[in-house]
């Protein structure tokens, strides 16, 4: 009788330590899934801030380009402009230069000053405007 009492004493205590095992075991395996879990969440975090950097990267870059694909065309845009005028006030100037020659050649200077004044003047406000 007292044998078995003491077994079923035993079969207890043993069933109550394999309980507490079980009950340790899954506390770390819900631990662990839990720390693995959180691990995924941050790397699935950096994944997408990296693709957005990148993407905002690029976007940066493109309108960059944009930018310098603009300057650089009303640059040659206005440099040709220049050049138009500069023609332009060439051959005034030379006109009046051959006109004026027959009637005084002081008034000649003095028109083809103003003009080259004036061609400079255009060339510097032109200037401003595109700085």
């Amino acid at each position: 009788m007292i044998i078995i009492i003491m077994i079923i004493i035993i079969m207890i205590i043993i069933i109550i330590i394999i309980m507490i095992i079980i009950i340790i075991i899954t506390i770390i395996i819900t631990i662990i899934t839990i720390i693995i879990i959180i691990i995924i969440i941050i790397i699935i975090i950096i994944v997408i801030g990296i693709v957005i950097i990148i993407i905002i990267l690029i976007i940066l870059i493109i309108i960059i380009i944009i930018i310098i694909i603009i300057i650089t065309t009303t640059t040659i845009i206005i440099i040709i402009i220049i050049i138009i005028f500069i023609v332009i006030i060439i051959t005034i100037s030379s006109s009046s230069t051959t006109t004026t020659t027959i009637i005084n050649t002081t008034t000649t200077t003095t028109t083809t000053t103003s003009i080259y004044i004036i061609s400079i003047m255009i060339i510097i406000i032109i200037i401003i405007i595109l700085i």
